[in-house]
């Protein structure tokens, strides 16, 4: 059985941002304002601004994104527990899409919520290059990915010391007319964040990151949260990145880096846990459900 691993993707290298800006901008055009006469001048010339910007974001972590390389090692690590093929497939970076030589049996968007600016613009793209196929839609409710994420902050409060900690469960921003347009993502994360929190007898809430362009953006942004947090005299601090799988910029630079800075000039104690892709907690999830989407099917 072949099983096709998909997401939006991340540019691995410095030289790969401007194409991946583009490639994800043109494809959304007509939801951003940007399906004008001239839209791929118009874009490309956005494309390169951004890259400037982004550029150095990838020299302050190093010069590459590990995304890619760690969600193949997830394809490798549920190939060996399955028996089955398993492909990994981008949107708008390598290995893209449209460059695969191979049909496949399952979809499997390597987005654990379910939305349409995410999982269904990956679908959208997967039905016009292979036709219609059996996907998974949404598998953040399995328990062991839930025990995952709950092993993450468990090693993250053991790293970080701290002794009254207040957990930030960062996700990834979407614009909040999405969400008031029955997108379940947000209901989603809460759902999950609230199972995850469970055994944890500490002070939580959800927070936002990655905010970009124009409009009204589901909030408050993590920096906005460890403002607050100091005014209210909390110290200590853990951020765990509630909606990603493996580190990618946004972990390493927005959260690591960015509001670093903000907590150090709050004088708050700042810790950030990791995301262990490499856990077998992780693949057996993966696997669990591919199992259960192929007897279903």
């Amino acid at each position: 059985m072949r099983v096709l691993f998909t997401y939006m993707g991340a540019p691995t290298t410095k030289d790969e941002i401007e194409d991946f800006i583009f490639r994800l901008l043109y494809d959304v055009r007509q939801h951003i304002g940007l399906d004008v006469p001239g839209a791929k001048a118009v874009i490309k010339g956005i494309a390169k601004a951004r890259a400037r910007q982004v550029r150095g974001h990838y020299d302050v972590i190093g010069g590459k994104s590990p995304l890619v390389e760690y969600m193949t090692e997830i394809a490798n690590a549920v190939s060996e527990k399955t028996g089955h093929e398993i492909k990994l497939g981008m949107c708008y970076s390598r290995p893209l899409l449209e460059e695969l030589d191979c049909d496949f049996d399952l979809i499997f968007p390597l987005y654990h919520v379910y939305s349409i600016s995410t999982t269904e613009r990956c679908l959208v793209k997967i039905r016009r290059l292979f036709g219609e196929k059996p996907y998974v839609r949404e598998w953040g409710n399995n328990e062991s990915f839930i025990r995952w994420v709950q092993g993450n902050i468990e090693v993250g409060l053991k790293e970080s010391g701290f002794e009254e900690p207040y957990v930030i469960l960062s996700v990834h921003s979407l614009p909040k007319r999405v969400i008031d347009e029955g997108d379940p993502y947000l209901r989603s994360h809460e759902k999950l964040a609230k199972k995850v929190m469970e055994p944890f007898n500490l002070p939580w809430e959800l927070a936002f990151q990655s905010k970009f362009g124009r409009g009204r953006w589901l909030g408050p942004e993590v920096p906005e949260v460890l403002e607050r947090l100091s005014s209210e005299g909390v110290k200590e601090v853990l951020v765990y990145p509630l909606s990603f799988l493996v580190e990618n910029i946004e972990t390493l630079y927005e959260l690591d880096v960015e509001y670093r800075k903000v907590a150090d000039a709050l004088g708050l104690k700042y810790y950030r846990a990791r995301l262990n892709h490499r856990d077998p907690l992780l693949s057996e999830a993966i696997a669990e459900v591919i199992e259960n989407a192929v007897n279903e099917n």
